[in-house]
């Protein structure tokens, strides 16, 4: 069940933005506590919520207790788990919200750079992508 924040919290210092990361999973039990323990580890100021997006494994049972997280009852989808964390992040007074998937292909140790960016800039959405650099991927 979500909530909203409390209207007596204090607003976020100057300099530090309150942010959450959101991690949607469907069947990522083998990889959950590893994701979410290096984001506790890159991102110490930030929280950590797992959108359990109605997996049939045991994704739920296995996320670390230093990460928030809800379960859906059934599959949504990327769209509706990232709605769903979007939502949280809103109702619950998140600055910045950033998505990094449960399967570890998003290094956690590069969202920093991500806020970075967000902060010199002021801009409201930024978007990191491996392929940018130049490579071999074709679509």
């Amino acid at each position: 069940m979500m909530t909203a924040a409390n209207q007596t919290d204090p607003p976020p210092s100057p300099g530090k933005r309150k942010g959450l990361v959101i991690v949607p999973a469907f069947n990522e039990a083998d990889s959950i506590a590893r994701v979410v323990d290096a984001l506790r580890h890159h991102l110490p100021d930030f929280d950590v919520l797992v959108i359990d997006d109605g997996s049939k494994d045991a994704t739920i049972r296995r996320v670390p207790a230093s990460a928030a997280a809800i379960s859906l009852p059934f599959n949504l989808g990327i769209g509706g788990a990232m709605q769903t964390g979007y939502r949280y992040a809103a109702l619950n007074g998140y600055e910045i919200a950033v998505q990094v998937d449960a399967d570890g292909q998003h290094p956690a140790h590069a969202v920093g750079k991500l806020v970075e960016a967000m902060k010199n800039t002021g801009a409201d959405m930024v978007i990191g992508s491996r392929f940018v650099e130049g490579g071999s991927y074709e679509q």
